[in-house]
């Protein structure tokens, strides 16, 4: 039995080898973008999980925390009471331009937007925002499969939004880190 493990084990571990699997910790700053109106700027922390395909593609799944998003306000609520948070859940394909030393791509992305830490003051107390799809569209670089850099587009749909609009527009600058 023990020896069963040991070879699943090893089985396991090199086929993480031989995947290159890619883990990335980004963190940045978010501004509103179109006619969203997001009082200051927030900050994103994400974390993704790519696998190279045909040597310039990369498809993997991800997740980031889109956080201290304070909106302007519609339907009577005071600009400073509606503030909530998001946590985007996704697929992207990354589509490397020049897969060298230092790779340009172009990332798209689509899944969940989770809406999170709701502190908007809606009267009976409770939270009536809702979860919505998630997309996003941008361009990146990476420096040496190390560091990363990317400008991004997001769409994010949130069903009953206090601040009287049914999604909200947003642009992000990360920089990443390769963990393996």
């Amino acid at each position: 039995m023990k020896k069963r493990i040991l070879v699943l084990l090893m089985f396991v571990a090199l086929s993480f080898n031989v995947m290159a699997a890619n883990l990335w910790l980004k963190g940045g700053i978010l501004e509103s973008a179109g006619s969203d109106s997001i009082n200051d700027t927030g900050y994103t922390i994400g974390l993704e999980l790519s696998q190279g395909v045909l040597g310039f593609i990369d498809l993997g799944a991800g997740a980031a925390y889109n956080g201290n998003l304070k909106f302007d306000s519609g339907a009577g609520i005071t600009a400073s009471d509606v503030q909530y948070d998001m946590l985007p859940v996704y697929v992207f394909a990354k589509f490397n331009i020049i897969p060298v030393a230092i790779k340009p791509y172009i990332v798209a992305r689509l899944g969940a937007n989770i809406v999170v830490n709701d502190d908007t003051n809606y009267g009976s107390g409770e939270s009536e925002a809702e979860n919505g799809g998630y997309a996003a569209a941008g361009i990146g670089v990476e420096f040496s499969d190390v560091l990363q850099g990317e400008l991004l587009y997001s769409y994010s749909e949130v069903k009953n939004n206090p601040s009287g609009k049914d999604h909200v527009d947003m642009v992000s600058l990360t920089i990443g880190y390769n963990f393996f």
